[in-house]
């Protein structure tokens, strides 16, 4: 099973490529190789997180949450970014995220994509979850060619997702007391907060007092959107900073 997911992707991958060089794109073609090494960079990463959180004492609870969240913060902060640096302005910025799904089904049919988060909820969870976000790039990406004014806010939201959402998540099981709604804690929604307005900040230099106005937005989201948090808080993220920054 693994030789055909290599075999396909590597179709995908190869023909992607000859598309971009036959039309004299050499300089797209770099990108995509790039990114595509720091997708499997990712991977590896996530399974050795993963690794090591099993051969700790950590709570099983957050134990389990642990290789989710860390792509949480590498693929948003890292590759999410690079996407943007390489494709930004022109219609790659779709291409890319749209053979993100290929890659993602191809992930979920094969059982890989279960055994890379090994999360305990429901299969389709874990599909839902990153289909959610690629969704979210495809219109906050959308947006951006329509008005490049959307640039920096649509890396901005993925910025807060990175880093808010597993700051949330975390410091919510840890310290969570105090309820606000369903069972996510004021404790969890200050994390959010101060993990989303860090990451943007390293990303725009934006004044800090205005992080944290989109930030509280950006954890207002991930308050009330339960399993959609992946598809919420980049574009709410991104439609505040478009008025405020």
């Amino acid at each position: 099973m693994k030789k055909k997911l290599i075999g396909v992707l590597g179709i995908i991958f190869t023909l992607g490529c000859l598309y971009y060089m036959s039309k004299g794109l050499v300089g797209i073609t770099a990108a995509y190789i790039l990114i595509t090494f720091h997708i499997t960079r990712v991977i590896a990463e996530i399974l050795a997180v993963r690794f090591i959180a099993n051969k700790s004492n950590i709570r099983e609870d957050i134990k389990e949450e642990i290789p989710r969240k860390t792509g949480h913060l590498l693929i948003a902060l890292v590759t999410m970014p690079m996407i943007y640096w390489s494709f930004k302005g022109t219609i790659h910025l779709i291409i890319f995220p749209l053979l993100g799904l290929v890659l993602t089904y191809i992930l979920n049919e094969t059982g890989l994509l279960k055994e890379l988060l090994h999360r305990n909820h429901k299969e389709d969870d874990n599909l839902a979850a990153i289909v959610y976000a690629i969704v979210a790039l495809l219109i906050t990406g959308g947006l951006s060619l329509i008005n490049p004014k959307f640039s920096m806010p649509c890396l901005l939201g993925f910025a807060a997702l990175g880093l808010g959402d597993p700051c949330a998540c975390i410091i919510g099981k840890l310290f969570g007391k105090h309820k606000i709604y369903d069972k996510k804690t004021i404790e969890g929604f200050i994390g959010f907060i101060i993990g989303a307005t860090i990451s943007m900040y390293l990303f725009s230099g934006v004044a800090v007092w205005k992080l944290i106005i989109i930030a509280a937005i950006g954890a207002i989201a991930e308050l009330f959107s339960k399993d959609y948090d992946n598809l919420f808080i980049p574009i709410a993220v991104c439609i505040t900073a478009f008025f405020i920054i």
